[in-house]
This record gives structure tokens, C-alpha cells and sequence, in this order.
């Protein structure tokens, strides 16, 4: 029996169409369609490996542990709404905190995170013992696969343009039979693996949406 098509997986950061596009063919080769699909999914798994976080817009709901300064750090950006910020089982008045206005995963507060634990040794230090702060949020950028007219897409070009190239330079091996540069390559893999390193162009674009702390 004739296996299932690949299909493009959630947090896919291109589309079929724009891969076609930049490989100046046209639709109607299903073979071709997808190893393009199959090859967009790898590329974007890799992207967002090496990024360390998600690209796409989804709803996160975030325990973490208190800085103790008036600035707390979330996982993911851009933050586009905080739903609720919680701590000690209590919903804290948004008129207390702000979140970046640009977009970065910080929330500001006056009087600052409040951290609580227990004292220990000489120095009574304190151990923190929970994550007793919950943030609820929505983060991440409008796919192109998810656009639509009233909802364009947001992710940067940059990191699009990336994810083609990508696959431009896997199928291209792909078809000619060559994999010069890589050390491994295969059906199943979720990320290239490279004999040294990434091309120095596709890590600058990496580099630019990297979370430096």
C-alpha cells in the first residue's frame, strides 16, 4: 500500500509553495512535494534546536522560580498578552507589573519578584524552594503557514529566508547524490549535523534571535 504523504508539522517556518518558488519548479510531483515537506519539518526542528525555543504563536502557561529584582525573564518571545500573572494562589492586579513593550520577555515590576524559601547555613542563605509564580501567555510569531489576509505573517524574513535555504541545500544534495559538508544526513533526522561548522552566514541569522543572558 501506498504510504501516507508528509505532512507539514506545526511549528513548520516555511511553506511548500516558497520552497517551490525559490526552486523555480511547479506543483503536481508528489515525490517532490514530500521530500520538500520532509525537509521543511527537519529544518525548522533544527532552527528552533539551535534557537532553544519555539517560533510559533501558542498559549504558554509558565511556572517559574522569582528573580527577587523588579525584572522577571519568560521563556518565550515575542510576548504578544500576559492572561494572568500568579503568585501564592493569588492573581496579581495587572496594574501592579508591565510587559515589554517591544515585544522581549521581561516583566517589569516597582516592587519587584518576591522570592521565598528557607534559610540554611552559616550565611542563612535562602534556598528557594518552589516556583510559586505562574504566568499564563501568549508568545511567538504568525507562521507563514498560518497566515491569512486580516492575519499576516510575522516570523522574520531572515529566519524564513534561513529555513528555505535550508532545505534548498539539503534537497540539492539530496538529488545529486552529494552531501559534502555534513556528517550525517538521513530520512528521520530531526537536524543537520556538520563535519565543522554551521555556515557562518546561517549562524549570524541565528545569532540575531538568540536569547543572550
Amino acid at each position: 500500500p501506498a504510504r501516507d504523504m508528509t505532512v507539514l508539522r506545526g511549528n513548520a517556518l516555511t511553506t511548500v509553495a516558497a520552497v517551490r518558488s525559490a526552486l523555480g519548479i511547479t506543483a503536481g510531483d508528489a515525490l517532490v512535494e514530500d521530500r520538500l515537506t520532509m525537509l521543511i519539518n527537519q529544518a525548522s526542528a533544527t532552527i528552533e534546536a539551535e534557537l532553544g525555543r519555539r517560533l510559533g504563536m501558542a498559549d504558554y502557561s509558565e511556572s517559574i522560580t522569582p528573580s527577587g529584582t523588579q525584572y522577571q525573564m519568560l521563556r518565550q518571545w515575542p510576548v504578544i498578552n500576559i492572561a494572568s500573572v500568579t503568585q501564592f494562589g493569588e492573581t496579581i492586579d495587572p496594574v501592579r507589573y508591565s510587559a515589554s513593550p517591544d515585544g522581549l520577555p521581561i516583566l517589569y515590576k516597582d516592587d519587584g519578584w518576591q522570592v521565598t524559601g528557607y534559610p540554611v547555613g552559616l550565611a542563612y542563605d535562602v534556598v528557594r524552594i518552589n516556583r510559586n509564580l505562574l504566568v499564563d501567555y501568549t508568545a511567538g510569531y504568525v507562521l507563514p503557514k498560518d497566515a491569512a489576509e486580516d492575519n499576516p505573517a510575522t516570523l522574520p524574513a531572515d529566519l524564513e529566508g534561513l529555513c528555505v535555504e535550508m532545505v534548498l541545500s539539503a534537497y540539492g544534495k539530496m538529488t545529486s547524490g552529494g552531501m559534502a559538508g555534513l556528517k550525517s544526513f538521513g530520512i528521520s533526522d530531526v537536524r543537520w549535523e556538520w563535519i565543522n561548522e554551521m555556515p557562518p552566514d546561517w549562524r549570524r541569522t541565528l545569532d540575531r534571535h538568540r536569547r543572550w543572558v
